[in-house]
């Protein structure tokens, strides 16, 4: 992707789709990390300029840490979730399962589009790329981010606790 943030909106859909087994923040952390090196290496010109972050290995092992990470700041997390109305498991299992689909849904966005990575390192071969145009890949992440803010948006409004404004715009009357 030209821009990380592309990466969240098939991230951000899969999070939404799978709301309760799936650590949301997981997902959308571990739909971008990856690009922590590329980002490096786009200002100081070092190359190759995806690397060895780009690999399912690597990406897997990202994803583990990153899990830790956020296991240990749970409760935290909970809080903003809730704040958000967004309801989550934070069991291990379900952010482990968030920051594998992460850094492996960026991983293989990439991989279609780059020829400067192995996504199946130590293979030197990438299978994936050119299989779709970028143009459409794009459209792929625009469309999943939009459909994700629609289902986001219908459960924030839907859920318990949501008061709507008043239609009754009239001052209320003091006896």
């Amino acid at each position: 992707m030209p821009f990380t943030p592309f990466h969240l909106g098939p991230a951000f859909f899969l999070g939404e789709l799978f709301e309760k087994k799936v650590s949301i923040i997981s997902i959308l952390l571990g739909s971008i990390i990856i690009d922590v090196r590329a980002i490096y290496c786009l200002f100081t010109g070092c190359r190759p300029l995806h690397g060895p972050l780009h690999t399912f290995m690597i990406a897997t092992a990202i994803a583990f840490m990153l899990s830790f990470l956020l296991y240990s700041q749970r409760q935290r997390l909970q809080a903003v979730t809730r704040m958000l109305r967004i309801e989550q498991n934070y069991s291990f299992m379900s952010i482990i399962t968030g920051a594998l689909l992460g850094t492996w849904n960026h991983v293989l966005l990439d991989s279609f589009l780059y020829i400067d990575i192995l996504p199946l390192w130590p293979l030197q071969t990438n299978p994936f790329l050119g299989i779709t145009e970028s143009g459409t890949l794009y459209m792929i992440c625009l469309l999943s981010f939009l459909l994700a803010t629609v289902i986001y948006l219908h459960r924030y409004f839907k859920r318990e606790g949501y008061i709507p404004p008043s239609r009754d715009l009239q001052e209320p009357e003091i006896s």
